[in-house]
Formats: C-alpha cells, sequence, structure tokens
C-alpha cells in the first residue's frame, strides 16, 4: 500500500511537471481580483454593516442574534430595574439580578467576539487607501469604515472596557500567530475617538436611500454617548464639555425634530422620521423586526398578535410600571391589560400567567400594529437611537456642567389627558430640555430643581422615554448605581460589575495573554 502510494505521487508530480496548464479560482476574493473598483470598495463597506449592525432574517432584534440590536434589549434586561425576560427557567433572570461570573456567562458573553469586526474595518480601511479611485470617494468611505469601527469599539467598550487591539504589523501579517494586548481605558477610548471623529467629513443624517448608513449625525451623537460615559467614569468634567459640543452640533444640524406624539415615533406610517437618528432598516424577508413575536403573549388580541402565536418574552417590570404618572401618555405603548379574542380579561389582578399573561409585568408594544406582517415578521425599521436621547442628555449635561446651552430646547404645547395646556419654554437650560420630553408626554413641567433633584429627575425621565431602547444599563452606571433586581442603590462590592467578564474561552484561546476585568 506503501509503494502503490509513492508511485501515485511520482506520476501526479510528473504530469503536473508536464502540463502547462493554469488553474484559476473565480470563486475567491484575493487581493488579485478585488479593491479594484468603486463598487469593490463600497461592497467592502456594507460586508461591515452585515451580521452586527444588520443581519439577514432570524432573531435580529432579540436576545439571540449578536448584532447591535440585540446588545439593546440584553443591556435593558442587564439594568435590572426596567424588564425581564418572561421565558421561564433561563439565564436573562441571572442577567437580570447580575448573578454573572467567569464561569456562567449568563449572556454577557455575547458580543465580545466582535472585537474582530474593529480589526476586519481597519484592514478595509488600508485597502481603500492603497486603491485607485477618485479622492473624493475614498475618503468618505474610509470614514464610513471609520465610523462603523468606532460604533462596535464604543458597545464594546461599554460591556468589556477596552479590548484586544492588533498593531498594524500584526494586521500586515495574518499568518504569523500574535496575541494583542488590551489597551488602558484611557488608550482605548482615545482610539474610539479618533474614529468618531473621521465622521465629522460624512454627509449629514438621510431619511431617503442612503437611510440606515453611518453619517456625520451619527458620528455625533456616538461621541457625545463617550464621552458622557468617560465623564461617569473618570469625573473628569473636561468630558462634559466635549459631550455639551457634540450635542450641540447636533441640535444646531437640524436635521432631526421631536415628533408631535410619541406613539407615532414607533407607527409603521411613520418609518424613516425625522425622530430616528439611526435605525436598523427592516422588510419582510431581509434583517426582519420580530419585536412584536418576542413581546407579545401568545394569547395577545390578533390585531397585534397575527395569528403567528408569540412568545411571551419581554415584560415591564410592575415596579417600574409603577414609576409613570398616570397622565403620562407614553403608557399607549404600554399594555397593562388586555382581553384576548374569546374574551378573557388578563389584568393585574387576574395576570394569567408569568410568560402568556402579566404575572411578570406590564407588555411593552413599543412599535405599533404593521397590517402587513408575515408570520412573526412585522415591517417596522428597529429604531437604535432617536433625537429625545440627545435633547434628555443635553438636560443632563447642562445640570453637570451648571451651564446653559448654545442652542435651544424645541417648545412644546400639549393638551394633557385633563384638557389642561402644559407647554415648555423653548430655551436653552437643563429645565428647558428635559421640559420638551415631558410636555410632550402629556405631563406638567419642572420647576426650579437642585443639581442633585435635577439629575434624579432626568435618570427618571430617561427610563420613561427610553425604555426597551437599551440606554439603562449605561445611564445607572454613569452614575455608579445599579439594582441587581431588587431596587435603586449605589454600587458597593459589586462595582466591579459595571463591565462584564472577558469569556473564559477567549482568556483560554490567548494562553494567558488576556487578561480577566478585576473582580472576576
Amino acid at each position: 500500500m506503501k509503494t502503490n502510494f509513492i508511485i501515485f505521487i511520482l506520476i501526479f508530480a510528473f504530469l503536473a511537471q508536464s502540463c502547462e496548464l493554469e488553474r484559476e479560482e473565480y470563486n475567491k476574493i484575493t487581493p488579485d481580483n478585488f479593491y479594484k473598483t468603486e463598487r469593490d470598495a463600497e461592497l467592502a463597506i456594507a460586508a461591515l454593516y452585515y451580521n452586527s449592525i444588520t443581519k439577514v432574517a432570524t432573531w435580529s432584534t432579540g436576545m439571540f442574534v449578536q448584532n447591535i440590536n440585540s446588545s439593546i434589549m440584553n443591556s435593558e434586561v442587564a439594568a435590572g430595574d426596567i424588564i425581564k425576560c418572561s421565558y421561564g427557567s433561563n439565564p436573562w433572570e441571572y442577567l437580570r439580578t447580575h448573578q454573572w461570573s467567569q464561569e456562567n456567562a449568563y449572556g454577557t458573553d455575547r458580543m465580545f467576539k466582535y472585537y474582530n469586526h474593529i480589526s476586519n474595518a481597519r484592514v478595509v480601511i488600508k485597502q481603500l487607501e492603497a486603491m485607485d479611485i477618485p479622492d473624493v470617494k475614498k475618503n468618505s468611505l474610509i470614514a464610513e469604515a471609520s465610523v462603523v469601527a468606532g460604533w462596535k469599539a464604543l458597545v464594546l467598550y461599554s460591556w468589556y472596557g477596552p479590548v484586544p487591539y492588533p498593531t498594524d504589523e500584526m494586521l500586515a501579517n495574518p499568518q504569523i500567530i500574535a496575541y494583542p494586548e488590551r489597551p488602558s481605558y484611557e488608550e482605548f477610548s482615545g482610539i474610539i475617538e479618533n474614529f468618531l471623529l473621521k465622521g465629522e467629513s460624512l454627509p449629514k443624517a438621510d431619511f431617503g436611500t442612503n437611510f440606515g448608513r453611518v453619517n456625520s449625525d451619527l458620528a455625533n451623537f456616538l461621541l457625545m454617548r463617550l464621552y458622557m460615559l468617560e465623564a461617569g467614569r473618570t469625573g473628569d468634567s473636561n468630558f462634559w464639555i466635549k459631550a455639551k459640543e457634540r450635542a450641540e452640533k447636533i441640535i444646531a444640524g437640524g436635521s432631526f425634530n421631536l415628533l408631535e406624539n410619541y406613539s407615532d415615533v414607533f407607527a409603521m406610517a411613520n418609518k424613516r422620521n425625522k425622530e430616528i437618528i439611526f435605525a436598523t432598516p427592516s422588510d419582510y424577508s431581509f434583517n426582519t423586526n420580530m419585536y412584536h413575536a418576542e413581546a407579545l403573549p401568545n394569547n395577545y388580541p390578533s390585531a397585534l398578535n397575527r395569528g403567528a402565536g408569540s412568545w411571551g418574552g419581554y415584560k415591564i417590570l410592575w415596579d417600574f410600571y409603577d414609576t409613570f404618572n398616570p397622565k403620562d401618555m407614553r403608557l399607549s405603548g404600554i399594555a397593562a391589560s388586555y382581553t384576548t379574542d374569546s374574551g378573557l380579561v388578563i389584568d393585574r389582578d387576574h395576570p394569567f400567567s408569568n410568560r402568556h399573561g402579566v404575572g411578570d409585568g406590564a407588555i411593552p408594544l413599543k412599535y405599533d400594529t404593521d397590517n402587513n406582517q408575515v408570520g412573526y415578521f412585522q415591517g417596522h425599521d428597529f429604531i437604535v437611537y432617536r433625537y429625545a436621547d440627545v435633547l434628555l442628555s443635553m438636560a443632563e449635561i447642562l445640570n453637570e456642567l451648571g451651564q446653559t446651552a448654545t442652542v435651544s430646547a424645541p417648545a412644546i404645547t400639549k393638551v394633557d389627558k385633563d384638557g389642561m395646556l402644559q407647554t415648555s419654554d423653548g430655551g436653552n437650560s437643563a429645565t428647558s430640555f428635559i421640559n420638551a420630553i415631558r410636555v410632550r408626554a402629556g405631563l406638567q413641567p419642572l420647576s426650579t430643581l437642585s443639581k442633585i433633584q435635577m439629575r434624579d429627575s432626568i435618570l427618571a425621565e430617561r427610563s420613561h422615554e427610553l425604555y426597551c431602547e437599551g440606554t439603562r444599563r449605561d445611564d445607572l452606571i454613569r452614575y455608579q448605581r445599579v439594582t441587581g433586581g431588587a431596587g435603586y442603590k449605589k454600587f458597593d462590592d459589586n462595582e466591579y460589575k459595571m463591565v462584564y467578564p472577558i469569556p473564559v474561552r477567549y482568556i483560554n484561546e490567548y494562553k494567558g495573554n488576556l487578561k480577566q476585568n478585576p473582580g472576576y
């Protein structure tokens, strides 16, 4: 057998030498056949969005696929005091009550693998820099890739702190096995900042054909978020000043406005409305939105359930529900009770069950009915960031700095549920910005408060305005507060849980070159 094998090798070698045919492969992308045209460059940029900012089909808006949308609901559960997942005995309750550890990740390991996506973007940027295409096009694509990289890095930074960051030499020699180190917090924050600053050269927000692509407004929003995170982490007021500059740029730029009604923001008829800073475009076949499939009980009336048989996942905790003013018009997006198609009334006194009822809490509808829903798939774009967040962030920034803004808040007038006219002043103080949001919700504007009182009011208002939009965990961390699923308190011996543990499999893969976050 061994002899025959040697003869076969010799014959094969002879044939190979006496044949002049050259094999060509047309189904592989290589440096020789790619990055040649503008179209190649655009495809390379599109690939940076795929499977993280966007995702084909499946559970793209929930907690099962590790993308930007997934991080929203995961972070909201991890905050502990707003929502829970009612899928029974599952890791999400451990996540909500902060019982995770290095050995038992309980949902905290879902995003770490995307640190490689930052390197992917850097490689694309290097390739673009070497391309022979018009400079205007090249520079625009490089800026777009940079913002995508910075955005992903910011999400990871919020969850884990700094992540491994290869040197340029490592990226240029991928065939050599190397273990990049984690930068310091200051270094990685600077890396994110540099990526996002390149977005200033991009066009402003586009509500047409380029909706869903990063732009200069989004870059400013992400910079604002980064600076607010660093202000809370370091206590350095200079970060509040930098956050203020970015918020003012967004407001002064005029791309966005506050819609008249809160519910209009999430209406199918208002896709791509001017309150949306970024949304993941969705339809019934690509990047499908399955929020209602995950949120609604399977006995919810068919007007919304569409007969698909939903899963009864997301619930607004009753303790959080009770923090709303009963006159708050935003409660229209939360179902505290409903009547099934068979006529059964399900409410707080008659919850039916925890999962397919309201035993665990109220139902966060958030989006309205999509009359063209296909099974589990609704056609709403999945909203990631909104202008209301900018206004509330500006209120927080001004309160922390004790300053006024160079731009004004929207002047809002609203008739409340009692028929009373409520108005906000359209001024430039912290109170002006929070009141624009409150008045739109049909609430009485706030008067002068102390800094601490205003801080608590802003955090409460953010929770009521932005529930199920992924902001709560960062909001609590910014002021070193945590709930642990059992009330609102200061961080104590669990302060290390402001960041998640590095998944053990990556520490093992790095053969001791990747250090775990302190405390785990």
